[in-house]
């Protein structure tokens, strides 16, 4: 049977020893803050550092959306008068155009009318033809000049791009697809064909 006094003694020397490890422990800490804070419990919530940090990036960005969007609209607007300026420029291109060259037609109006107050007035045929004949050579003079060239048809292998052939017909006289005669001369302008020419085209016998 045991002692009550050896249990009550052996109580008191654990108590004592639990009570000085605690003073022990206390006292490191005290000495050592980073200890205490290393064991001092983490407290959840408090302020968001990530929260304050994106405010200001949110702002710049929006801030540089509104400065893009108004360099685009006023790149729209500068496109805008752009295209109207330019459309203004070339109708009144093509207006000038058109007034230069009715300006170099006059004069064969005035030679047409001429011509005609001389046949009115009873003047020869021979007269006549050749007021006519230098009216034409001025008009082509003039048509030329814009660029105009006449297309040579007769006796070249028919070509769909310049020709349009009016009919085709069977001969000995002529290679098969050549052009025969022309029925109504053809035109160009540099690479671009202001009328092909009408003609009719040589087919096998």
């Amino acid at each position: 049977m045991n002692d009550p006094l050896n249990v009550d003694v052996n109580l008191s020397e654990e108590t004592s020893a639990q009570v000085s490890a605690a003073e022990k422990t206390e006292s490191s800490n005290v000495n050592d803050p980073s200890q205490a804070n290393a064991e001092a419990p983490k407290e959840s919530g408090g302020s968001n550092p990530e929260g304050q940090d994106l405010r200001p990036i949110v702002e710049k960005l929006a801030g540089e959306l509104a400065q893009k969007q108004e360099e685009l609209l006023r790149t729209m607007a500068d496109f805008q008068n752009f295209r109207k300026r330019t459309q203004t420029e070339a109708a009144q291109l093509r207006k000038f155009a058109a007034q230069s060259l009715v300006e170099s037609l006059l004069p064969i109006l005035d030679n047409f009318e001429r011509t005609l107050r001389a046949a009115e007035s009873g003047a020869t045929m021979e007269s006549l033809v050749g007021g006519v004949g230098a009216v034409e050579r001025q008009l082509k003079s003039i048509l030329e000049a814009q660029g105009l060239e006449r297309i040579v048809s007769v006796g070249q292998p028919f070509d769909a791009e310049i020709h349009e052939a009016l009919a085709v017909v069977a001969t000995e006289d002529h290679e098969p697809d050549t052009v025969m005669d022309e029925i109504e001369a053809g035109y160009r302008m540099g690479d671009r064909i202001i009328r092909p020419a009408k003609v009719r085209v040589a087919g096998q016998p």
